[in-house]
């Protein structure tokens, strides 16, 4: 069973400003939720607090089964596509690539029997880890995403495939993986249109719980099933959750907008009745002495 639950988390800046007031909202099993806001908003603060990046400095977040997520920025500078694959899987798997890594260089500088040993017992682990599987999953991600097998574009650099190429790669392996729970920090960025209309559709059709940041209004349109809005609120930004899709979003924020409106009159009007009663107490208090506490305790 995969959900994300946010209980009143909040979150400051270095400066002491207040970035996120007790944001709470729950995404549920095999939900689709759009997170969504200003930029500067703090929408990318809080997937990192949900992913555990972050130390929340208030309130407690819970997920249930594992998660898969989509960075805002997905590659580092001389990676190949084989540590692309590798940075969205399983930390176990990231672990035993790395020691079959360090055991292979090491056996490729010594060559000695200790060394073979050592290769031999890492490449085992691999397989516990479920390396072998994932290799299976990135061969048919590879080839959706770039048309060649995973043995032929493992070590290709990954400055080498354009920004859609890489998003949608990505998108592959954990649309196809085996996380249940997936976070996407704006999924349709660089995808061209023929790959988001292809986004849209396995974002309708997967089981598993998605919650995406996106600024794409056919996305949103298309898919979320609830709206997270991120908004500046009395000390940070709060999180207003409309409990249906984009298609109705913006009336039911407009008629959200205008009860905050007759709140603040009839705050205004009970504001003037009290400013009216004072000053009679004033006025009164000014020329009867036993008016005088009558106005002292208003």
């Amino acid at each position: 069973m995969g959900y994300i639950d946010v209980n009143s988390v909040s979150y400051g800046l270095p400066d002491g400003r207040v970035l996120l007031d007790e944001i709470s909202f729950r995404v549920g099993e095999g939900a689709k939720a759009a997170l969504i806001g200003a930029n500067g908003s703090g929408k990318t603060t809080l997937l990192r607090i949900i992913a555990g990046d972050l130390a929340a400095h208030g309130g407690a977040v819970s997920r249930g089964g594992s998660l898969g997520i989509m960075r805002q920025f997905i590659a580092r500078e001389g990676d190949q596509v084989r540590d692309l694959l590798l940075s969205v899987a399983d930390p176990r798997i990231r672990r035993a690539a790395a020691a079959v890594d360090a055991a292979e260089a090491a056996m490729e500088s010594s060559g000695d029997t200790k060394a073979q040993m050592a290769y031999a017992a890492a490449l085992a682990d691999w397989g516990d880890a479920g390396g072998y599987d994932a290799e299976v999953l990135w061969d048919v991600c590879t080839t959706e995403a770039l048309g060649m097998p995973f043995d032929r574009c493992g070590q290709r650099a990954v400055d080498s495939l354009s920004g859609g190429e890489q998003k949608r790669l990505v998108l592959e392996t954990l649309l196809r993986g085996p996380d249940q729970v997936l976070m996407l920090d704006e999924p349709d960025n660089y995808l061209d249109v023929p790959s988001k209309r292809w986004l849209e559709e396995r974002l309708l059709e997967t089981p598993k719980t998605v919650l995406y940041i996106s600024h794409d209004r056919e996305l949103l349109a298309r898919t979320a099933k609830s709206i997270i809005t991120v908004e500046l609120g009395a000390a940070g930004n709060t999180a207003w959750v409309h409990p249906a899709g984009f298609g109705s979003y913006h009336q039911a924020r407009a008629d959200r907008f205008e009860r905050f409106d007759e709140m603040r009159n009839r705050w205004d009007e009970e504001r003037a009745k009290l400013k009216a009663l004072v000053q009679m107490y004033k006025q009164k208090a000014s020329y009867n002495s036993d008016m005088a506490s009558r106005y002292r305790s208003a």
